[in-house]
């Protein structure tokens, strides 16, 4: 039988909700970030020029890309329309 990371995970998730917990807040984060960069790279943006036209900073827009930066509702909407991306949100079935 092969142990899988997904078996791993389930093991450490039933000693530790907690750990659960914030394995989801940051994957959320990396996917979130991830979508940001890769529409960035696809409209041929530098973090610079995102960064102006997001009234930001480019250390801003290069902490989000990191994983290093928290995001607002606010700011995040500023980004989607920024790069043409749309928000879905669905609700998961356990």
């Amino acid at each position: 039988m092969t142990y899988t990371f997904e078996d791993y995970k389930k093991e450490v998730f039933e000693r530790n909700p907690k750990t659960k917990e914030l394995y989801e807040q940051y994957w959320l984060n990396y996917v979130i970030a991830e979508r940001l960069k890769k529409a960035r790279e696809q409209k041929w943006l530098s973090q610079l020029e995102l960064a102006k036209l997001a009234n930001t900073t480019q250390s801003v827009i290069a902490r989000i890309e990191a994983w290093n930066q928290n995001l607002s509702i606010t700011t995040l909407s500023k980004f989607l329309k920024i790069l043409d991306l749309e928000l879905k949100i669905s609700e998961v079935k356990n």
